[in-house]
């Protein structure tokens, strides 16, 4: 396959692992936002394991977008992003929490309880999460900061 076809085809796949990630997660929270209260007779545990699961599924959709993100830092291919050295790095850190995070995961669930190697992983899946999360949004501080710039630096000459 030409590159461009093979850059196309992973831009895509990336699109597919952000757009169905963010989007399954805000349905999942719009779902239970909008989940009608448990009646008064009842003690909730339908509503409890409602939220239960909805938070697990909430974490491994951002888990799939963190993934879609962080692939070319992955895979070490050029971003079109623009990502600097240290925010691929944080990247990668991120793409090794998740993917690493199953085998420490599986690992302590067999020396301890399996349930809890599952919410270790969830944990990891929620802290590359956060990683991926943070590196965007300093890459848009830095894009705004360089407009910024460019709008004072029109403006002063």
């Amino acid at each position: 396959m030409p590159s461009n076809v093979k850059s196309a085809l992973f831009a895509a796949v990336r699109v597919v692992f952000v757009c169905v990630g963010v989007g399954v997660a805000a349905a999942i929270v719009l779902e239970l936002a909008s989940m009608p209260p448990p009646p008064p007779e009842s003690d909730g545990f339908a509503h409890g394991m409602a939220a239960i699961v909805g938070g697990i599924i909430i974490v491994l959709a951002l888990g799939l977008a963190a993934v879609g993100v962080s692939l070319p830092a992955l895979l070490g291919r050029d971003d079109r992003l623009g990502f600097n050295r240290w925010q691929r790095l944080a990247l990668k850190g991120a793409g090794v929490l998740i993917g690493g995070g199953i085998v420490v995961g599986l690992a302590f669930g067999f020396v301890t309880q399996l349930q809890l190697g599952i919410v270790l992983w969830l944990g990891l899946v929620a802290l590359a999460t956060v990683v991926v999360c943070a590196t965007l949004v300093w890459r848009v501080a830095e894009v705004v900061v360089r407009l910024l710039y460019r709008a004072f630096d029109a403006d002063i000459s």
